[in-house]
């Protein structure tokens, strides 16, 4: 029966059953969590979300709402409303739904406020609870029922997803757990989405912040002169305007108004174009009331003869000009550059500090940075710890136990409203707060001049500040705010963005853990030993082995490949074991067995591909043995080791689920049906010999080809019998792996029937 069946006929199709998910459902759910993983927009993703809900539970209508700041409240606060998605909803009937603000005396705002589900089971119990009728166009599309389910994540509340359902009771506790499920999917990947959206705007900021960056108009010519072996020969009008001189500056009396940092490569310059008799170029600092400004300089020479290239210099005739915010611009664009590239590679938040601290060190003028942010996991609601960068690049890391997250969100909060502080001199100490203020005054008592004080804040998140220490005792004007505030935008999202993959890596990580093979199966008449190795750090990967009792006279001996890495692997790993386990329980002929798993593989519709080593082994050692697309089994014995004959055959659900002879002779077609997995062989394993089963990895690599993996792993084994199996496995596994770059997960195992106990 379809799912819209089973959805639209709850007493029919569910009389008697128990609360949970049939196959068809799942099948849904897995489709519906792939199509949502491509998702990469809050359109895309509530599209999917509404077409799984009308498809699974008949729903008339269906709504996404999402969860928005509204207007500002009696108190000046922002609001909170909810907002349909998209369209708004599916099912052509309906006219668009309404804004609602929490507090409407609505379904969806219950919903949403109480964070619990509202089901609604008719029109009059609509009107009861909630004190208006049900909508006449609601009630004319078809809707005697209605259920509202909130959409959560770790974050908090995202929305609400309403449905309209054609039949009175609404839903019942398995469609609950179904329409809850995707709303749970649909909050994920609509908050994935966002995040996605902000990053995109970040860098848009920070392109556009780059290129007016760049195209700040040029300062206009500043001055003329002439110089000589005395020095300047001439005065400086629009130097002194500037610098607000009225001493002379002709000689080296301009050196005064130099940056002490620029004054040496600028005398090493003039003497070094005097010397060489070439044209001399300088930029450097100027004092000058509002602080230091960039200026440039260049000197041509003037010759005796200006046709004799060797002719002596009489003087130099030169040009100053007002350069500074080309220079400031240059430095804020490579500023965003280097953060922009650095924070693109980061994938934790100590990279994302290191690449902030980093990239401020760079930018002009800059005397200290720190990062004071709220660090989860460590007592009540996170603690604050303070990143520093100091002077002469010293970093300091502390946990400022004087100061409470809250507090910290607070600040953020008020400083995110003001577009940053930016004291200047102790006089502005009294509009930072508390926590600040001492350590602003200690900083302007170590040289510091000025501060941009940022807030690290999100959409949803008030992650912590941005302090940057200046030399330079200027306040900034708008440009350089709107530059600064970007900067703290790209950081604030990046924050963000590792704390979501780190919240993803341990999901990963304990999906990964439960899937971690067990102890091989002890088997009185049996040894066995497996060892498996993963690729690319990976905790566990597509491949497994184990031995399946079947009964007290026979075993499956069993070695599975899924293709790719990681935690998809590993899922669909687990999923082709138990059913393994489970048709080998049923039918454990290897035919019977290779044919289930085409079945249910065509039937889940998965593109995965799995290869399969599959041996049904008896106490007194006869066998029956089967492949699916995997390499042959090697068997060691008396006579050295060679490999079974046996045919490859397909990956598992990549032929039709069928019987036909399944080739052992017995006449045992276990089915009918096209030929499909007519490739099983009968073989004997005689007491003392080993039977070594291994996945792809262990043979072929970028460095090796699989028939020399092949022939390599044989030659190993082709040797005088009887070695403990531990010893025979990982010396095959350090042999085969010793110097080679491991392209792929590596999994072997072997079995000796000798009556022995396992090892």
């Amino acid at each position: 029966m379809e799912v819209s069946a089973l959805a639209a006929a709850p007493t029919a199709a569910r009389a008697g059953r128990a609360p949970g998910l049939d196959l068809h459902e799942l099948r849904l759910l897995e489709r519906t969590t792939t199509r949502l993983a491509a998702a990469l927009t809050v359109r895309a993703a509530v599209d999917v979300t509404l077409a799984a809900v009308q498809e699974a539970l008949g729903a008339t209508s269906c709504t996404v709402f999402l969860l928005e700041d509204g207007p500002p409240g009696p108190g000046g606060a922002p609001g909170a409303v909810l907002v349909p998605a998209g369209d708004g909803v599916l099912g052509a009937a309906t006219a668009p739904p309404p804004r609602l603000a929490l507090d409407d005396p609505a379904p969806s705002a219950e919903a949403a406020r109480t964070r619990r589900p509202v089901l609604l089971r008719s029109p009059e119990e609509l009107s009861a609870r909630f004190d208006h009728a049900p909508s006449a166009r609601l009630v004319a599309a078809g809707e005697r029922s209605w259920a509202v389910v909130p959409m959560l994540t770790d974050a908090g509340l995202i929305g609400v997803l309403r449905l309209g359902l054609p039949r009175e009771g609404s839903l019942d506790e398995t469609q609950l757990l179904l329409a809850a499920t995707l709303a749970s999917q649909c909050a994920c990947a609509v908050e994935r989405a966002r995040l996605l959206d902000a990053a995109r705007a970040a860098a848009g900021e920070a392109r556009r912040a780059e290129h007016r960056y760049r195209t700040l108009a040029a300062a206009g010519r500043l001055d003329l002169f002439t110089a000589g072996a005395g020095g300047l020969g001439s005065d400086l009008p629009g130097w002194r305007g500037l610098t607000g001189r009225d001493g002379d500056l002709r000689g080296t009396g301009w050196c005064a108004d130099v940056h002490p940092e620029d004054l040496p490569a600028v005398l090493a310059e003039a003497a070094a174009a005097a010397r060489e008799g070439r044209a001399g170029t300088a930029r450097l600092r100027l004092r000058t009331p509002a602080g230091w400004r960039w200026v440039s300089a260049t000197a041509q020479p003037v010759r005796a003869d200006p046709d004799e290239p060797g002719a002596p210099v009489l003087e130099w005739v030169g040009a100053l000009d007002d350069v500074d915010e080309r220079v400031r611009a240059a430095r804020r664009a490579r500023g965003l550059q280097l953060l922009t590239a650095a924070l693109s590679t980061a994938t934790t938040r100590a990279g994302v500090v290191d690449a902030v601290l980093g990239a401020c060190s760079a930018l002009p003028g800059t005397a200290r940075a720190s990062l004071t942010l709220v660090e989860e996991g460590r007592g009540p609601g996170g603690v604050v710890a303070v990143h520093r960068l100091l002077r002469g690049g010293r970093r300091e890391h502390l946990v400022r136990a004087d100061l409470r997250s809250g507090d910290l969100a607070r600040d953020v909060e008020a400083c995110a409203a003001a577009g940053g502080w930016y004291p200047c001199g102790p006089g502005d100490a009294d509009e930072l707060p508390a926590w600040v203020r001492p350590v602003y005054l200690e900083a302007l008592a170590d040289g510091d001049a000025a501060w941009a004080v940022l807030p690290l804040a999100t959409r949803r998140h008030r992650l912590g500040g941005l302090v940057i220490g200046s030399t330079e005792s200027t306040v900034p004007d708008q440009d350089e705010r709107s530059f600064l505030l970007a900067l703290a935008r790209q950081v604030a999202d990046a924050l963000e963005r590792v704390d979501l993959l780190e919240r993803e890596l341990s999901t990963a990580r304990v999906l990964q853990q439960a899937l971690r093979p067990g102890p091989l199966a002890r088997v009185p008449w049996l040894r066995a030993h497996r060892a498996t190795t993963t690729s690319a750090g990976e905790h566990v990967g597509g491949d497994w082995a184990e031995v399946v009792v079947v009964d007290a006279d026979r075993v499956a001996v069993v070695l599975g490949d899924v293709m790719g890495r990681g935690a998809r692997a590993a899922t669909v790993m687990g999923v082709v074991r138990a059913q393994v386990r489970a048709l080998a329980l049923v039918d454990p002929h290897p035919a019977a067995v290779l044919r289930g798993l085409d079945a249910a593989a065509d039937a889940a519709g998965g593109e995965d591909i799995v290869t399969l080593a599959y041996v049904l082994l008896r106490r007194d050692g006869s066998a029956l043995a089967a492949l699916a697309g995997h390499p042959p089994p090697l068997l060691r014995g008396a006579r050295g080791a060679r490999y079974l004959d046996l045919p490859a055959g397909p990956p598992v659900g990549a032929v039709l689920a069928g019987g036909g002879d399944d080739g052992d002779g017995d006449g045992d077609d276990s089915g009918g049906g096209p030929r499909a997995r007519a490739q099983v062989r009968a073989l004997r394993l005689e007491p003392g010999e080993d039977l070594v089963l291994f996945s792809d990895g262990l043979v072929e690599t970028r460095a090796r080809s699989l028939e020399d993996g092949l022939e390599q792993a044989r030659a190993h084994l082709d040797g005088p019998g009887g070695a403990p199996l531990p010893e025979l496995v990982d010396g095959l596994v350090a042999t085969l792996g010793g110097g080679v770059p491991v392209d792929d997960d590596v999994t072997v195992l072997a079995v000796r029937r000798d009556g022995a106990a396992v090892l």
